[in-house]
């Protein structure tokens, strides 16, 4: 065996079987002393692999296309039906969906559409032309099939964006008659109210206080109670002066008492401060007395709000200044 030899033919590219075949050796041996000796060889060349369907493939989509039953393609490749039909679903080529163009027209029109063009297979587009607006637009024919049935609904977009804009329009239109309503509302609101406070300002009132008659609108003064805030608050103190004697009314009391009397039993000092009362210290203002802050009061030891009595041992002389600072806070 001569080992030169063997690298001249693998480095002429020969194959193992064929340095085999050359040196007269099997397979096997000749593999042993390539690996023996660190000779490279090729051990089979490789043949492209066949991409795409087999031949058996093709003549069955062939036939079907030229319109042969799937049983006959079977009889005539001698092959099963079930092979036959799994290659005709791979390849869209099955009875329902190998229809001709009348039949499509007639399933697109019986699901409410007119057929154009475009039908291939079951899930390919088709273009169809809405009977209501006139628009063309594309869809899976399984589509129109399942609407023809009645299993779904199918709709023009166009016409479905059409109902859309109007009920858009229509909710706009609503919204702007509802807005000026308002508005009207508003605007007849505040003109009775406006009306109202003029009828009420020119309206005659009666003075709670001094009973005269009198029209906001000449007074000037915001009320319909009194004709002026000196009579409003005459009124109330008119109120709490009464309040107050009926109070001190239902507790203790001594009738005979007087600020006189109580002058003259205190000598006229206040027992807060000291200091001699002043009958003159008062003025006049329009009919009306005003005592000034040594004018002489009466004042409560324990104040008639907390319980105090209107008898001789609970009353002191104070001037008027002490008498408002002292108030009910003891």
């Amino acid at each position: 065996m001569d080992v030169g030899l063997i690298r001249e033919y693998a480095s002429r590219g020969m194959t193992r079987q064929q340095i085999a075949d050359k040196i007269g050796l099997s397979y096997s041996r000749t593999t042993t002393v390539l690996r023996k000796y660190g000779i490279m060889a090729i051990r089979k060349k490789s043949e492209p692999k066949k991409r795409g369907p087999r031949d058996l493939t093709l003549r069955i989509i062939d036939l079907r296309k030229q319109g042969v039953k799937q049983k006959d393609i079977a009889d005539a490749l001698c092959c099963s039906k079930d092979h036959v039909v799994s290659i005709c679903r791979r390849y869209g080529l099955t009875k329902e969906q190998k229809l001709t163009e009348d039949n499509v027209a007639k399933i697109v029109k019986d699901s409410g559409f007119e057929y154009v063009s475009g039908y291939v297979n079951n899930k390919k587009n088709v273009t169809v032309k809405c009977f209501v607006c006139g628009g063309m637009f594309e869809r899976q024919y399984h589509i129109f099939s399942e609407a023809a049935k009645g299993q779904r609904a199918c709709e023009c977009p166009m016409c479905r964006e059409a109902e859309k804009e109007k009920r858009r329009s229509e909710r706009k239109a609503e919204q702007e008659h509802d807005a000026q309503k308002r508005a009207q509302q508003r605007a007849e609101r505040l003109s009775r109210t406006v009306s109202d406070e003029l009828q009420k300002r020119l309206a005659i009132h009666v003075c709670k206080n001094c009973g005269n008659e009198f029209c906001q609108m000449i007074t000037g003064y915001n009320s319909s109670l009194y004709c002026s805030e000196k009579c409003q608050s005459r009124y109330f103190n008119r109120r709490r002066c009464e309040k107050r004697y009926k109070t001190l009314m239902a507790r203790e009391h001594n009738s005979d008492i007087s600020l006189e009397k109580l002058y003259k039993r205190d000598h006229g000092i206040c027992y807060l401060c000291g200091k001699k009362c002043d009958w003159s210290d008062g003025e006049d203002r329009d009919g009306t007395f005003v005592a000034g802050s040594r004018y002489p009061s009466i004042d409560h030891v324990i104040p008639v709000a907390k319980g105090g009595t209107h008898t001789w041992d609970n009353i002191r002389l104070a001037c008027r200044e002490c008498n408002w600072t002292k108030r009910d806070h003891v």
